[in-house]
């Protein structure tokens, strides 16, 4: 009889038949698993995405609301400059009006 490591070619084929069966399940073990665990985890997950997803939204709701409220503030800023000068004029007018009213007596 022809032998292979000590082994008959039957006992050969009987261990490697019994390799594939116990390798086979432990793949199929691990992918099994793996897909629990995925499934589990995605689940567990799931919350944090929604309130990533809201916190999101709400960033950038709160940024359009950031960029009414500057432009609201330029706008406001420009009023405020341009009654500022107006200001600044009526205070020269009444100036030149005093001087003029001690020059006359």
């Amino acid at each position: 009889m022809h032998t292979l490591l000590g082994y008959t070619w039957s006992e050969l084929a009987s261990l490697l038949g019994v390799m594939s069966i116990v390798g086979g399940f432990v793949v199929w073990l691990v992918n099994h698993g793996a897909k629990i665990f995925n499934r589990n985890v995605s689940s567990a997950l799931q919350p944090f995405g929604e309130q990533i997803r809201n916190l999101t939204k709400n960033i950038e709701r709160l940024n359009a609301n950031f960029k009414q409220q500057q432009s609201a503030f330029e706008r406001l800023e420009k009023r405020v400059d341009e009654h500022d000068r107006r200001l600044d004029r009526h205070h020269e007018r009444i100036k030149t009006l005093f001087e003029k009213g001690d020059d006359d007596r």
